[in-house]
């Protein structure tokens, strides 16, 4: 009997260990998550913020669309490019409804229909939060602090980019990190992409059907593609590989580009290779550094939702665009992504009791800037 017992014991305390490091294996389980929220915590802060929102491009700039239009008081700050990336493309011919558009336009377009609805577009970039304390304390660059009930980030991912001369002056010129987004425009032109993995590959397969020549550049002696990717290769006659070689510069005529300036690493010679367009396939830097000890990021660097929502590891704070997708990258999914955001910010407010009563009795922030995109 004395046996069993102790058996009993052994079984129970590996039970309660067993739940006790599961719990702790799981990102989505903290304080932040489960604490009790009373509204009336927010009465007695200044600058109060319903809904605030980081970054002005596709995804926040929907997500503040469906925000406004619930009557919420939303702010949205922009941070150092307003319209984000798409404002650094050319032409987009992908963009629902629109044939044709210069994507600064329709990002104004966006913006000016954001604000009719009566949201705050501030420009400005938010340099700190604290997401320990509710509500989440937000500071700004000029030096502004806040305090936001709800907190929907969309602060999108960078491109890598080589760092060579003349990348940056013919960026949406010929240098392009999309080729999904660009690729019309390279109908019957030579292009380079440079990258040895999986999106390298990718970036070839899809300018294949588009492009006269596409040559991938690779600095090393081997692709780090699945050998599955590189095999599709095979099939389109007009895509080559060239190994050990490094680009050096990229060269124009003032325009667009005209070609690049190559290094091989075996000759060490130097040599210019023809092309009007280089796709840079080394990947992207979402911009989560900022939230990187309060809410769950992934190995490369994505922030990381609950199931099929848009909901981090803290509640009340979601995430939406390139900041959390890592796969597509496409300004109509970054859009899509932001309007389940706004939504699901929407229904947080009403279930922790936010009201047009309640929020008549904050101390709202109410500041204006206008905001130029071009």
């Amino acid at each position: 009997m004395k046996t069993r017992k102790t058996l009993c014991s052994i079984a129970i305390g590996l039970l309660s260990s067993c739940l006790v490091m599961c719990r702790a294996e799981n990102t989505f389980d903290n304080p932040a998550t489960y604490r009790e929220l009373d509204i009336k915590q927010a009465y007695t802060k200044e600058n109060v913020i319903p809904v605030a929102i980081l970054g002005g491009g596709p995804a926040g700039l929907t997500a503040a669309m469906y925000t406004t239009r619930a009557r919420i008081h939303t702010v949205v700050f922009t941070g150092p490019v307003p319209g984000g990336q798409l404002t650094n493309t050319t032409l987009v011919e992908n963009w629902p409804g629109i044939a044709k558009m210069q994507g600064y336009e329709i990002m104004d377009i966006l913006q000016k229909q954001v604000q009719d609805f009566g949201a705050v577009i501030i420009e400005d970039t938010v340099t700190k939060v604290d997401f320990d304390q509710w509500p989440f304390v937000l500071m700004t660059e000029s030096g502004r602090v806040m305090h936001a009930l709800t907190i929907v980030i969309a602060t999108g991912s960078a491109p890598r980019q080589l760092g060579i001369p003349g990348e940056l002056e013919y960026w949406g010129r010929g240098v392009t990190p999309c080729a999904l987004c660009d690729c019309g425009f390279f109908k019957g032109k030579d292009v380079v992409v440079v990258g040895g993995g999986d999106g390298a590959v990718e970036e070839a397969l899809q300018l294949a059907s588009h492009a006269k020549t596409v040559t991938i550049i690779v600095r090393k002696d081997r692709m780090r593609a699945a050998k599955s990717m590189q095999e599709r290769l095979e099939d389109y006659k007009n895509v080559s590989i060239v190994y050990n070689k490094q680009i050096l510069e990229v060269v124009g005529d003032g325009n667009a580009v005209t070609g690049l300036k190559i290094k091989d690493f075996e000759t060490d010679q130097e040599s210019l290779l023809t092309a009007q367009g280089l796709f840079l396939a080394i990947g992207h830097n979402p911009n989560t550094s900022l939230f990187s000890n309060y809410l769950a990021i992934n190995n490369a660097g994505y922030l990381e939702l609950e199931g099929r929502s848009q909901t981090t590891s803290v509640k009340g704070v979601f995430a939406a665009g390139d900041v959390e997708d890592s796969k597509f990258r496409q300004a109509v999914v970054a859009s899509s992504s932001g309007c389940k955001a706004g939504l699901e910010a929407v229904e947080w407010l009403r279930d922790i009791g936010l009201t047009e009563l309640v929020a008549r009795k904050l101390q709202l922030f109410a500041e204006e800037t206008e905001v130029q995109i071009n």
